[in-house]
Protein backbone atom coordinates (compact mmCIF):
# COMPACT_ATOMS: atom_id res chain seq x y z
CA UNK A 1 0.00 0.00 0.00
CA UNK A 2 1.33 3.40 -0.96
CA UNK A 3 1.23 6.28 1.46
CA UNK A 4 0.42 9.66 0.01
CA UNK A 5 0.78 12.96 1.76
CA UNK A 6 -1.03 16.01 0.53
CA UNK A 7 1.22 18.69 -0.95
CA UNK A 8 1.26 22.08 0.72
CA UNK A 9 0.78 24.73 -1.95
CA UNK A 10 1.08 28.51 -2.20
CA UNK A 11 -0.43 30.81 -4.80
CA UNK A 12 2.34 32.81 -6.47
CA UNK A 13 -0.10 35.26 -8.02
CA UNK A 14 -0.78 33.17 -11.11
CA UNK A 15 -0.31 29.49 -10.33
CA UNK A 16 -0.31 27.11 -7.42
CA UNK A 17 3.30 26.24 -6.50
CA UNK A 18 4.53 23.63 -4.04
CA UNK A 19 5.41 25.37 -0.77
CA UNK A 20 9.04 24.22 -0.69
CA UNK A 21 9.66 25.63 -4.19
CA UNK A 22 7.77 28.81 -3.29
CA UNK A 23 9.80 29.27 -0.08
CA UNK A 24 13.08 28.70 -1.95
CA UNK A 25 12.14 31.32 -4.55
CA UNK A 26 11.16 33.82 -1.85
CA UNK A 27 14.42 33.22 0.05
CA UNK A 28 16.41 33.84 -3.15
CA UNK A 29 14.45 37.02 -3.84
CA UNK A 30 14.92 38.30 -0.29
CA UNK A 31 18.67 37.61 -0.52
CA UNK A 32 18.88 39.83 -3.58
CA UNK A 33 17.15 42.76 -1.92
CA UNK A 34 18.52 45.16 0.63
CA UNK A 35 16.43 46.82 3.24
CA UNK A 36 15.07 50.31 2.84
CA UNK A 37 16.66 51.06 6.22
CA UNK A 38 20.21 50.28 5.00
CA UNK A 39 19.53 52.22 1.80
CA UNK A 40 18.38 55.30 3.77
CA UNK A 41 21.22 55.04 6.30
CA UNK A 42 23.79 55.07 3.50
CA UNK A 43 22.32 58.10 1.72
CA UNK A 44 22.13 60.02 5.03
CA UNK A 45 25.76 59.11 5.76
CA UNK A 46 26.82 60.43 2.33
CA UNK A 47 25.09 63.74 3.08
CA UNK A 48 26.86 63.95 6.46
CA UNK A 49 30.24 63.28 4.85
CA UNK A 50 29.57 65.77 2.05
CA UNK A 51 28.66 68.46 4.60
CA UNK A 52 32.08 67.90 6.23
CA UNK A 53 34.02 68.35 2.99
CA UNK A 54 36.88 70.78 3.54
CA UNK A 55 36.98 74.11 1.68
CA UNK A 56 40.11 72.93 -0.17
CA UNK A 57 37.82 70.67 -2.23
CA UNK A 58 35.36 73.44 -3.19
CA UNK A 59 36.34 73.49 -6.87
CA UNK A 60 36.32 69.70 -7.31
CA UNK A 61 33.54 68.33 -9.53
CA UNK A 62 32.29 66.18 -6.64
CA UNK A 63 31.83 69.23 -4.40
CA UNK A 64 28.73 70.45 -6.26
CA UNK A 65 26.29 68.54 -4.04
CA UNK A 66 25.92 65.32 -2.04
CA UNK A 67 24.69 63.38 -5.06
CA UNK A 68 27.75 64.37 -7.13
CA UNK A 69 29.92 63.41 -4.12
CA UNK A 70 28.29 59.97 -3.95
CA UNK A 71 28.48 59.38 -7.69
CA UNK A 72 32.14 60.38 -7.80
CA UNK A 73 32.79 57.92 -4.99
CA UNK A 74 31.11 55.17 -7.01
CA UNK A 75 33.39 55.94 -9.95
CA UNK A 76 36.47 56.01 -7.71
CA UNK A 77 35.37 52.68 -6.23
CA UNK A 78 35.03 51.06 -9.65
CA UNK A 79 31.22 50.96 -9.75
CA UNK A 80 31.06 52.65 -13.12
CA UNK A 81 31.03 52.26 -16.86
CA UNK A 82 33.91 53.57 -18.95
CA UNK A 83 33.35 54.38 -22.60
CA UNK A 84 36.09 55.50 -24.96
CA UNK A 85 35.86 56.95 -28.44
CA UNK A 86 38.71 57.66 -30.84
CA UNK A 87 38.02 60.77 -32.91
CA UNK A 88 41.19 60.55 -34.96
CA UNK A 89 42.77 63.84 -33.86
CA UNK A 90 43.26 65.67 -30.58
CA UNK A 91 41.48 68.72 -32.01
CA UNK A 92 38.40 66.67 -32.92
CA UNK A 93 38.35 65.11 -29.46
CA UNK A 94 38.58 68.54 -27.80
CA UNK A 95 35.65 69.80 -29.91
CA UNK A 96 33.44 66.75 -29.25
CA UNK A 97 34.19 66.33 -25.52
CA UNK A 98 31.72 68.98 -24.25
CA UNK A 99 28.86 67.33 -26.16
CA UNK A 100 29.81 63.84 -24.91
CA UNK A 101 30.13 65.15 -21.33
CA UNK A 102 26.78 66.95 -21.47
CA UNK A 103 25.00 63.92 -22.90
CA UNK A 104 26.50 61.62 -20.25
CA UNK A 105 25.56 64.02 -17.42
CA UNK A 106 21.99 64.22 -18.69
CA UNK A 107 21.74 60.43 -18.82
CA UNK A 108 23.48 59.63 -15.51
CA UNK A 109 23.44 62.84 -13.46
CA UNK A 110 27.23 62.84 -13.25
CA UNK A 111 30.11 62.00 -15.55
CA UNK A 112 33.85 62.44 -15.75
CA UNK A 113 34.94 63.11 -19.31
CA UNK A 114 38.58 63.51 -20.29
CA UNK A 115 40.52 63.87 -23.52
CA UNK A 116 43.74 61.93 -24.04
CA UNK A 117 45.21 62.52 -27.45
CA UNK A 118 42.51 61.68 -29.98
CA UNK A 119 40.48 59.71 -27.39
CA UNK A 120 37.50 60.85 -25.34
CA UNK A 121 37.07 58.77 -22.20
CA UNK A 122 33.75 59.14 -20.40
CA UNK A 123 33.10 57.49 -17.05
CA UNK A 124 29.61 57.28 -15.54
CA UNK A 125 28.54 55.83 -12.17
CA UNK A 126 26.35 52.78 -11.79
CA UNK A 127 22.87 53.37 -10.41
CA UNK A 128 22.32 52.28 -6.81
CA UNK A 129 18.56 51.99 -7.23
CA UNK A 130 16.82 48.94 -5.81
CA UNK A 131 16.13 47.77 -9.36
CA UNK A 132 19.72 48.24 -10.59
CA UNK A 133 21.65 46.70 -7.67
CA UNK A 134 20.94 43.68 -5.56
CA UNK A 135 21.94 43.49 -1.91
CA UNK A 136 25.50 42.18 -2.31
CA UNK A 137 26.51 44.62 -5.06
CA UNK A 138 24.87 47.50 -3.19
CA UNK A 139 26.78 46.78 0.01
CA UNK A 140 30.06 46.44 -1.92
CA UNK A 141 29.41 49.77 -3.66
CA UNK A 142 28.55 51.43 -0.34
CA UNK A 143 31.83 50.26 1.20
CA UNK A 144 33.84 51.43 -1.82
CA UNK A 145 32.11 54.82 -1.87
CA UNK A 146 32.44 55.35 1.88
CA UNK A 147 36.12 54.30 1.78
CA UNK A 148 36.81 56.91 -0.91
CA UNK A 149 34.87 59.60 0.99
CA UNK A 150 36.75 58.83 4.21
CA UNK A 151 40.08 59.18 2.35
CA UNK A 152 38.98 62.54 0.91
CA UNK A 153 37.88 63.73 4.36
CA UNK A 154 41.03 62.41 6.01
CA UNK A 155 39.10 60.10 8.32
CA UNK A 156 41.21 57.36 9.87
CA UNK A 157 39.86 54.22 11.44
Amino acid sequence: MMHHRPAVMNMDGVDWVEKTAYDAAMDALNEKQRSAKSHSRYFAHIVDMFENLQAAHAQAPYAANADAFRKHGLIEGGFCDVDAMDLGTHESAIKAAPFIASTARKAHGYAITIVRGSMIICTTPHSQSFKAMGKDKFHASVRACEDWAERVLGVTQ
